[in-house]
């Protein structure tokens, strides 16, 4: 008995080896996953918009963990907005956004919660709730090398415009910035079909600890949110207000005078 049983010994011996090896490469996979999900990374992109021949923008910095995100302008930016004077001297005047109310985006995809701040011509900006919104992408065969990085093409259509993103796929960090996602990976470029809103990846970086948290930033906590579509019909509101004397000329001793303010175009026409 002792020699039939002896080989019966060894193999359950093997086989708990076996598992137990199994089981240290499974924990090895799951606290890799965990590593990777709870950085902290900083996604720096540069947003370049072209409205008939002028062209502006400014940094953006995406604060991303574990699928949640905040991004807001660079704080060491100026923001501007602007009127145009025209008349004998054609002039520019500038007027000085609120740096304590900065625009921001705050994507939670856990609560399917997408809340933004955006300012309307030199209005103060205004705070809004989003749909977390699921675009729906054409991926394609074709790549490109952003830098040393290879990317596939997608393509997508969002409230009123067509867009073209390049992404590296990656298992393990899924964004792209303003309100865009949906894609197997980062996003390093993302335009719309005329040029006019260009997103660009600069450089990303892994940290201890954000500057801020992931949040509704304070300046934020005490405001009401009005819904996408109100933020919509807030903007014709003001552009059909501010542009309504662009025609009217005045008149004063030492000649004409012509003001025309301009209320850009927001990204999504609906």
């Amino acid at each position: 008995m002792f020699i039939f049983f002896k080989p019966a010994i060894f193999s359950f011996t093997e086989t708990l080896n076996e598992m137990k090896k199994i089981y240290v490469l499974v924990l090895l996979c799951v606290c890799s996953s965990m590593v990777f999900a709870q950085q902290k990374v900083i996604f720096h992109y540069k947003f370049i918009h072209n409205l008939k021949g002028r062209t502006g923008g400014g940094l953006l910095d995406q604060f991303y963990q574990n699928g949640q995100s905040l991004e807001m302008p660079k704080t060491d930016q100026v923001f501007k907005g602007d009127t145009i004077n025209e008349g004998p001297n054609k002039t520019k005047v500038y007027l000085n956004g609120d740096n304590k109310r900065l625009p921001f985006i705050l994507k939670t995809p856990a609560s399917k919660s997408l809340i933004y701040a955006e300012r309307i011509w030199i209005k103060p900006t205004v705070m809004v709730v989003d749909t977390f919104n699921n675009f729906k992408w054409r991926i394609s065969k074709e790549t490109k090398n952003i830098g040393d990085v290879n990317c596939t093409k997608a393509e997508t259509y969002f409230r009123g415009r067509n867009y073209v993103a390049w992404f590296k796929k990656d298992n393990n960090f899924r964004t792209g910035p303003w309100k865009f996602g949906g894609l197997p990976g980062i996003i390093y470029e993302v335009s719309d079909a005329e040029g006019v809103f260009n997103y660009v990846l600069e450089s990303l970086e892994f940290v201890d600890k954000f500057p801020v948290e992931l949040k509704l930033p304070e300046a934020y906590k005490d405001d009401l949110m009005i819904t996408h579509s109100d933020f919509i019909n807030k903007w014709k509101t003001i552009k059909e207000e501010a542009e309504k004397n662009n025609d009217k000329v005045g008149h004063t001793f030492t000649g004409s005078t012509r003001q025309i303010n301009f209320v850009a175009p927001l990204q999504e026409l609906y």
